[in-house]
């Protein structure tokens, strides 16, 4: 999978196993250096989507904000 395919929760996962396998004694200084890179680059992807959906939620909210308030029977009040 690409870093661009990971939904947060799936490169949340992915970091997880890598620690796991990091730990393994049996896993050689290459390997680990592999994981080591994997991980840096999901920790970035995660970082991303968390300020996308940071920004996404900033502008939603700004945009609710700016519109004007409905009463009951559907006609716009001001508020």
């Amino acid at each position: 999978m690409t870093d661009e395919q990971y939904t947060f929760e799936q490169a949340r996962i992915r970091l997880e196993e890598i620690v796991g396998q990091a730990r393994r004694k049996d896993v050689s200084l290459e390997a680990s250096l592999d994981l080591l890179e994997e991980g840096v680059r999901l920790a970035n992807v995660c970082t991303e989507l968390s300020d996308r959906a940071d920004w996404d939620l900033a502008a939603e909210t700004a945009d609710l904000e700016e519109q004007p308030l409905e009463s009951v029977d559907g006609s716009a009040s001001e508020g």
